[in-house]
């Protein structure tokens, strides 16, 4: 009897081997990469104003707590409500690549104005900077989604990706903001950072290789039917863009009512030393450098359990969640400075319906949108900001009465 000859094992590859024969699928286009860098830029520009804006408007300006808090509202809530418009020049006019270099030129010029003393100046600065915005926010998302084929997955994980950029620059910004005076300085800063990202645009030109638009006609032969309804992806996108509008109204209080929670009831005092109220702006930032990554590792387990809807509900929950927290310490030291991890508790909170919400329901809304229409619906997200933007201003200064 011979013996019976064994089945040769097969050694289970390592994990660097497994890991290796994934990067196919975890790997973005090269203009990805590129539009972080610019949205890193802009986004660091942006936190340095957001941080000092209130601030700035009292001391440097002598407006009312009360008002600054409403032209803060008011200006954000442009920024964001004229990317309607701004959407359909990206769409019908300008294009995607030109778009988002001309929004960076006009950032570029508004805050270099914002540097020049005088109301006349300041005006002049804000409207610069809603111009630049208008353009600047729908054309990364036009640029975006035009660098990924249609359904393809890896866009949910781009947006988280990018999310972690927009927040690396809000970090910085905040920094810069908390260590330096709310003076020209600051805003010739946010200049030549805005400067330097306009020029890794051009530079970079050629690595934002764009899919072409789709031309698709009514009833054209072999044309793949989208597995949604019109009528559901209709509602399924107003639905998101009503969860947007909610939560701008609430996390707009980061920059306004609770900037001034920070100066004026919150212990700052950290082993001898003041932390700048200021950096308190920036830490939503640096929390979503610190959860971004877990969601990034959880998402697949979490999409095959939950819908992008329902996700999107549990970041509304938890935005609820993030101003409960502040009740207590309001009614049971109504006089009294409390600790900064109340104001930590509550913004981690904000922060995790804000990686529920931002970037999962634009990514949604982007594989919704009718491929043309890209940029109007984007538009249409960020008037749903725009209003929440608005509703924020107007809470604050309630908050403050």
């Amino acid at each position: 009897m011979f013996a019976a000859q064994s089945s040769p094992t097969v050694a289970k590859p390592c994990l660097l081997t497994r890991l290796h024969r994934q990067l196919p699928s975890l790997r973005h286009p090269r203009g990805f990469y590129l539009l972080c860098l610019a949205v890193v830029c802009e986004r660091w520009a942006a936190l340095i104003l957001a941080s000092s804006v209130v601030l700035m408007l009292c001391a440097r300006y002598g407006y009312t707590r009360s008002d600054a808090l409403r032209l803060a509202g008011l200006f954000n809530a442009a920024s964001y409500l004229t990317s309607l418009p701004g959407g359909l020049a990206v769409d019908r006019v300008l294009g995607s690549r030109r778009s988002l270099g001309l929004g960076m030129l006009l950032l570029t010029l508004g805050y270099a104005t914002l540097a020049l003393p005088g109301r006349d100046a300041l005006w002049l600065a804000l409207a610069l900077l809603v111009l630049g915005h208008s353009l600047f926010k729908p054309s990364t998302q036009t640029v975006m989604v035009r660098l990924y084929e249609p359904h393809d997955r890896r866009l949910d994980a781009a947006q988280i990706a990018c999310y972690l950029a927009v927040n690396v620059g809000g970090a910085a910004g905040a920094l810069c903001a908390g260590l330096m005076a709310a003076d020209a300085s600051l805003f010739l800063l946010a200049t030549a950072i805005l400067l330097a990202g306009l020029l890794l645009v051009i530079l970079g030109k050629n690595w934002l290789a764009l899919r072409p638009k789709p031309q698709v006609s009514v009833g054209a032969v072999g044309a793949a039917p989208h597995p949604m309804s019109p009528l559901r992806r209709a509602k399924t996108i107003v639905a998101l863009t009503l969860a947007m509008k909610m939560y701008a109204a609430s996390f707009g209080q980061v920059e306004g009512s609770l900037l001034l929670w920070a100066q004026d009831r919150t212990d700052r005092v950290l082993v001898g030393w003041t932390v700048p109220a200021a950096w308190f702006v920036g830490l939503p930032a640096l929390l979503v450098l610190l959860l971004a990554p877990l969601q990034l590792a959880l998402l697949p387990r979490l999409q095959r359990r939950l819908t992008t809807p329902r996700l999107v509900g549990l970041g509304l929950v938890a935005t609820v969640l993030g101003f409960a927290v502040l009740i207590a310490p309001s009614l049971l030291f109504a006089d009294q400075r409390v600790s900064m991890l109340w104001l930590l508790a509550c913004m981690t909170l904000l922060v995790v319906g804000e990686l529920l919400i931002a970037p999962l329901g634009l990514s949604l809304v982007l594989r919704l949108a009718p491929p043309r229409f890209v940029g109007v619906v984007v538009g249409m997200w960020y008037v749903a900001g725009a209003i929440g933007c608005w509703l924020a201003g107007e809470l604050g200064a309630l908050w403050m009465k």
